[in-house]
């Protein structure tokens, strides 16, 4: 029966030097990061934190992919992105074609296993990007005839969708009249349809289930689509896993959140006081010229009051990415409808950054205005030299993600999900900023002061969970409640009403 652990420990508290430290020679292991700038990381920390080897697949003659088939196939360890989630949970349904048996019942008949790829494989998960999205890979009408239509996969009670022995075949043969990277999505258990649109799973359910063990590293996991989705399947499929979730002693995480707050400011943006800041509420009310021009001169005064004299490679921001940027990532930078109003985009720059697959130095595009960082981003330590954060965003989840998890979407329990979903988004890119250098931690390293932050959030809810959350460890959108003559010191000093004594 596979184990899942997930170890949910604060950022910067530790877990990629846990995670280096904890290979052993006779495993094989799959560990996944977000970015392909973390993966030489974890190569060379699993080196010389285990003396282990990970290989990390590669573009040489074919795709990174295939490579990595042939590297599972080999037995070799691996360390990859996220893009080959889907790949690996269909080489994780794929038959080495050895069989065994298990146990045998009452009237002596075996319980016969087929092992897969990833049976003896032990996978590591470090954080999870976009849990959940919308397929664009097809349109909905191409679905309905050339996939459903001719029997190319069926859509299971919960919405699944399931490719056929027909697909199975085709894919197997090389076709590519049928997109295969979606039949990757589809074998590997992550595709379903819900209200008539597919959606993704960013780590599919084959992927979850087959391999030895899977241990994911995350933090404030109870407002992680993947927890909720990992307990939809238990309840679905009783006894097919066992679920541990590994936390910090609540004395030992009290410290390390008291730590954090007094090395951070949080405040509010008058001006923008009323404004919705939901990322449906951004698309539909930040859409004309008029209100892109209200709303950028608004970010003006805030600039001029607040952010006079900073550099702005040291502030980061983010939005609904489309009021920022207006064209695509990786192309050159161009001011969305809102950030071409606040004079905080800059201009585009291209800087030169070494690509190891090539081994020649790519000119990348960049700006010199605000680090626009997305909302979604995790493990990355890109914008640690970040000293002030800016959080246009009141968090919630996609009402359609409510509906796959099994929540009615006016419920208490959809209510609560969401504000400990926003709380984890939240934390999850704050701790992208220099608020993770230095503090308390768990790696054995000499304590030095962590570095200080200012947060600026115009959305009351979101000020409000952070707040609630610092103080007490609890999950709270409403009144900011300090107890105690230590807390309200500390409530003072996260306002900025004591920032001469916290200096």
């Amino acid at each position: 029966m596979p184990h899942i652990t997930i170890a949910d420990k604060p950022c910067g508290y530790g877990k990629s030097t846990e995670i280096n430290r904890s290979f052993k020679k006779s495993e094989k292991y799959v560990a996944v990061v977000p970015y392909l700038s973390e993966v030489d990381r974890f190569i060379k920390g699993a080196r010389t934190g285990s003396d282990f080897i990970l290989t990390q697949p590669i573009c040489n003659g074919g795709s990174k992919s295939d490579h990595c088939e042939k590297l599972i196939r080999a037995g070799k360890s691996i360390a990859c992105t996220h893009a080959l989630f889907y790949r690996l949970g269909t080489l994780a349904t794929q038959s080495t074609g050895v069989a065994r048996c298990t146990e045998f019942d009452s009237d002596g008949k075996p319980t016969i296993e087929v092992d897969h790829l990833l049976s003896g494989y032990n996978l590591i998960i470090d954080e999870v990007v976009n849990p959940f999205e919308v397929d664009q890979t097809v349109r909905k009408v191409d679905f309905d005839t050339a996939y459903l239509g001719l029997g190319m996969a069926k859509e299971e009670p919960d919405g699944r969708i399931v490719p056929t022995e027909m697909w199975d075949e085709l894919y197997r043969k090389g076709n590519k009249t049928f997109d295969r990277s979606l039949y990757d999505k589809a074998k590997s258990g992550a595709l379903y349809r819900i209200s008539e649109k597919l959606f993704v799973l960013a780590i599919p359910k084959e992927l979850l289930l087959k391999p030895k063990s899977v241990t994911i590293y995350t933090y404030l996991s109870e407002g992680s689509v993947l927890l909720q989705y990992l307990q939809k399947l238990q309840k679905e499929h009783p006894g097919s896993f066992t679920l541990d979730v590994q936390r910090l002693d609540k004395e030992v995480e009290a410290a390390w959140r008291e730590d954090v707050a007094n090395a951070l400011t949080v405040l509010p943006i008058p001006e923008l006081k009323n404004q919705k800041w939901t990322h449906c509420a951004q698309l539909k009310t930040i859409k004309t010229h008029s209100q892109c021009s209200s709303i950028g001169h608004k970010l003006r005064k805030f600039k001029a009051r607040e952010l006079y004299g900073v550099d702005p490679k040291t502030v980061m921001l983010t939005c609904a990415r489309r009021l920022w940027h207006d064209a695509e990532t990786g192309q050159k930078p161009k001011a969305g409808r809102l950030s071409r109003h606040t004079r905080m985009f800059g201009r585009a720059l291209k800087e030169e950054v070494y690509n190891k697959d090539t081994e020649v130095f790519d000119a990348m595009w960049t700006t010199d205005g605000v680090s626009f960082v997305p909302n979604t981003t995790r493990g990355t330590n890109a914008h640690i030299g970040c000293t002030t954060a800016v959080y246009l965003y009141d968090q919630n989840p996609n009402p359609q993600l409510l509906t796959f998890l099994g929540m009615k979407r006016d419920s208490n329990e959809a209510q609560r999900f969401s504000d400990a979903y926003a709380l984890t988004e939240l934390v999850q890119w704050l701790f992208r900023s220099a608020i993770r250098v230095g503090g308390l931690n768990g790696t054995g390293r000499a304590y030095t002061p962590r570095h200080r932050v200012t947060l600026y959030m115009p959305s009351q809810r979101m000020r409000n969970l952070l707040l609630n959350w610092l103080l007490s460890g609890e999950v709270n959108s409403g009144q900011v409640c300090a107890k105690g003559h230590r807390q309200n010191e500390l409530l003072s000093r996260l306002e900025g009403r004591q920032v001469a004594a916290a200096a």
